[in-house]
């Protein structure tokens, strides 16, 4: 199994959240585990948010940027993907910004890992696989 793994499944990991075991689970079973490049820069942007209105350590945001980062075995380049992701984005209703992860998966029949409900509902319309949490 391939997993696209969203930024928000890779911080449930790392927080140790409510799903984080069962995402664990599916990421060790997986033979490959693919993000697009924006992934980094979105997990930065979430740690940095966590660092501010959460009070979370600088040191431990640090190392939870590094583990996200490092959860993924290949970033594939957005920019081969931009005019499928805007075509689907306008069909959908859909941000853009969502439809990297999404057109991803489907580009590699991949599932798709996430906590976003929209996000899910989305990868559901185009018949992209949602693992059972």
């Amino acid at each position: 199994m391939i997993i696209v793994l969203d930024a928000s499944a890779a911080v449930e990991i790392v927080l140790n959240k409510a799903d984080s075991h069962r995402f664990k689970e599916l990421l060790m079973q997986s033979e490959l585990v693919l993000a697009p490049d924006t992934f980094p820069s979105e997990i930065t942007n979430t740690f940095w948010k966590y660092a501010l209105y959460s009070g979370l350590p600088g040191e431990k945001c640090e190392k939870g940027i590094d583990y996200c980062i490092d959860l993924v075995d290949d970033y594939i380049n957005t920019r081969s993907l931009c005019r499928e992701v805007f075509s689907e984005s306008v069909k959908t209703g859909h941000p853009a910004y969502d439809l990297f992860y999404l057109i991803l998966a489907r580009r590699n029949n991949a599932c798709i890992l996430t906590k976003d409900k929209k996000m899910i509902e989305a990868a559901r319309k185009l018949n992209i696989k949602v693992p059972t949490v």
